[in-house]
Formats: structure tokens, sequence, C-alpha cells
């Protein structure tokens, strides 16, 4: 990459809006669903999400961002069981979007993104970027989503919204685009809010089912 173009973990979500000319909003329906949702009290899921619950409290002032992916968020995100036929898991895949009238290119790497396809991801609708532990704050973990979201926009070429999650800490915060806008929603707490969390996830897999079975 050239120099003087910015890699995905350079970018605040105030240069993506201005750059891509987009419009935030604090209220989506789509989070208006999410605050629906809660895990039913005999899923099978509970007794794991209650151990990975005391783990995270236990640790979390610790961790660094590789102990945090991999002792808590890996094994939270494995128990939704994201695949399908449809759609499955593509992690650490490159995502790049032109910008400045195709004058300059950015280009990150993805830790976690649903899509299409069986060894190169296509229409990517779904991402978890950016895992922040509870004390570090170097960079912009909104801008660094937000641009990635922003380049699997372009690159699908469609109207359908893409989705977002970023991790700052215990809190965990759902994004969407639409268009030229975007929405944030509140924290979703880790350790007060597992149940709740995890039962959004499972929202979003029955999404990208119903989305990538439609093509």
């Amino acid at each position: 990459m050239s120099k003087k173009n910015k890699p995905f973990k350079n970018w605040l979500y105030e240069e993506v809006a201005e750059t891509f000319g987009l419009t935030r909003y604090f209220e989506h329906p789509l989070f208006e669903k999410l605050n629906q949702i809660h895990l039913p009290e005999n899923h099978v899921s509970r007794p794991e999400l209650v151990k990975l619950r005391q783990l995270l409290v236990q640790y979390i002032d610790s961790w660094n961002e590789d102990e945090y992916k991999f002792m808590f968020i890996s094994r939270f995100i494995g128990l939704a069981e994201f695949s399908s036929e449809h759609y499955k898991v593509f992690t650490q895949r490159p995502l790049s979007v032109k910008y400045e009238h195709d004058t300059k290119t950015t280009e990150g790497y993805v830790e976690f993104m649903l899509a299409k396809g069986i060894q190169i991801p296509r229409k990517p609708h779904f991402f978890l970027h950016e895992y922040k532990p509870e004390k570090r704050r170097d960079n912009d973990p909104l801008g660094q989503l937000l641009i990635a979201m922003v380049a699997a926009q372009v690159q699908n070429n469609d109207t359908k919204l893409v989705y977002g999650i970023y991790v700052n800490g215990r809190n965990w915060f759902f994004v969407v685009l639409e268009g030229q806008t975007y929405a944030v929603s509140v924290a979703y707490s880790a350790d007060n809010n597992i149940f709740d969390l995890f039962a959004v996830l499972l929202y979003f897999k029955d999404l990208m089912e119903q989305l990538y079975r439609e093509g």
C-alpha cells in the first residue's frame, strides 16, 4: 500500500463519515428489535455462558487483546455455531475500497466475517471486528469497523444492509450500515447481559441464514 493511503486501523469514524458521505443516526428499527430479544430460561447454552461470564469477570482487567480473543470471544462466538450451507465464517481476510475519486485505496484484514463462498469470501454482510481489552484505547474501534463495513458495501454493490460488532472491553456494540446512514447501538455488557448478548447473536445467525438463502 502506498504511504499516502491509510490502512483500516488508522481510520476514525468521523473520517469515514466525511470521506464516504455517511450520516449517523442514534436510533434504528433494528435496535428496537434487539431490545426485545432474550434467551429462553431453558436454553441449552446457559450453563456454558455462566462459565464464560465467570471467566470474563475474573480476567477482563488483565487480558491483552489476543488473550481476550482466545479465552473469551472465540468461545463465546463458537457457542452460536455460525455455519450453514449458504454462508461460512472467514477470519483475517483482506478487504479494500477506493476513495477520493478512485485515487486512493484503503485496505485491511477483517477479524471475523460471514460471507458466501468456500475459499474466497463473497458478499460479506456481517462483521465482528476490533477486539479491544478493558484498559486499552489507542485507536478508534468504531472507525476500523465502519471502514470495513463500507468496503463490504461497495464490494457487494447491492442494497442489503451490512451489520457489524465492535468490542471494547466487556462492552459490545452493534452497528448497522444502510445506504449512506449508519447507527450504533447502546452497549451490551458481556458480564451483566451475557444471556441477552448471546440471544442477539442467535438472531443475527437466523438473519444471515435468511439473507444468504435468498441469494
